[in-house]
């Protein structure tokens, strides 16, 4: 399912790429690790945040993973 909103389609998109870098853990487990607080990431899971920019960077550095997706066609 994609959103309407180009802007809230990249935040779905987001989401969807954190969800499958977490994969089976807990996000408990991965919030301690990455040292935030797991109701943010929670937040940011169901789409009802979106993250900043230094939040973004501590999710892709801390799991290895980029996250941004790319624009389509690229």
């Amino acid at each position: 399912m994609s959103s309407e909103n180009p802007i809230g389609e990249v935040a779905r998109q987001f989401a969807n790429n954190l969800r499958d870098a977490i994969g089976d853990r807990p996000v408990r487990e991965v919030a301690r690790e990455l040292g935030m607080n797991h109701t943010v990431l929670r937040s940011i899971l169901v789409g009802d945040v979106w993250p900043d920019l230094y939040t973004i960077a501590r999710l892709e550095q801390g799991l290895g993973k980029d996250l941004w997706p790319g624009r389509p066609g690229n």
